[in-house]
């Protein structure tokens, strides 16, 4: 059972941090465009992204983290998991963040790439702690 939860936290979260990772890259692309039609189409279809497949992967992801962790005991073993939490605290954040970017341009262009790049270095970061497990 435990193989079967691994397994699916980490395809869930490569799913979530890819989704989050080109949908923050494709609101930089929005803000590039130059027809009012054609940003409407794709706001339109990221907003769909973002609510039908970019939440529900980071319910499985949260939801097989929790009972992954539990039955390993990684929280009385481990302080690596208490800076993954931490980070997964600030990339839900920056979800968040997308989500808004998405709906309004809260963000100017140089900004909405800092999410982007922010985006891209915290996952690189949990997923190097998943990984190595440092003590």
């Amino acid at each position: 059972m435990k193989n079967f939860f691994l397994t699916l936290h980490m395809i869930s979260m490569c799913l979530v941090i890819g989704t989050l990772f080109l949908q923050s890259l494709s609101v930089v692309f929005r803000l590039r465009l130059k027809s009012a039609e054609e940003a409407e189409g794709l706001r339109k279809t990221q907003n769909r992204i973002h609510k039908f497949i970019y939440y529900p992967i980071l319910g499985v992801t949260l939801i097989s983290g929790t009972v992954l962790a539990v039955k390993t005991g990684v929280f009385t073993e481990s302080q690596w998991i208490y800076w993954k939490l931490g980070l997964l605290v600030v990339l839900i954040a920056l979800g968040i963040q997308n989500g808004k970017q998405i709906k309004e341009d809260s963000l100017p262009k140089k900004y909405a790439m800092m999410v982007h790049i922010a985006i891209f270095i915290v996952g690189a970061c949990m997923i190097y702690l998943a990984t190595i497990k440092p003590v």
